[in-house]
């Protein structure tokens, strides 16, 4: 089993997004150095990982869990709403290439 490092994860998504810990440190009422100790853990606390999601409006949890294997059991009924969005937009898709193909035909005049 592969382990997750958090503090890699944080300071991958910091680097790519080319943020300033300063900033991120402000935004969590914390000293520049707090910043720095967390990408060096392997493991924080849950409540830490959530202040810094909502700091930088990124999901860390979400990563996480697409790291593990599609098999594993989860609560599906917290994904139902993204589902029943999946399925009205693919409802749609399929609608609106219905329409399409019907105004292709009659332009083309073929029936």
């Amino acid at each position: 089993m592969d382990k997750i490092h958090i503090g890699n994860m944080i300071k991958n998504y910091i680097d790519s997004k080319n943020l300033k810990r300063s900033g991120i440190a402000n935004l969590l009422h914390t000293p520049n150095t707090a910043i720095y100790a967390y990408e060096k853990r392997d493991s924080l606390k849950t409540s830490t990982v959530m202040r810094i999601c909502h700091a930088l409006k990124y999901n860390f949890f979400m990563d996480i869990a697409n790291s593990l294997p599609q098999e594993y059991e989860y609560n599906r009924s917290l994904s139902v709403a993204k589902d029943v969005l999946i399925e009205q937009q693919n409802a749609e898709i399929t609608r609106l290439n219905n329409e399409n193909n019907l105004l292709k035909e009659l332009i083309t005049g073929k029936k």
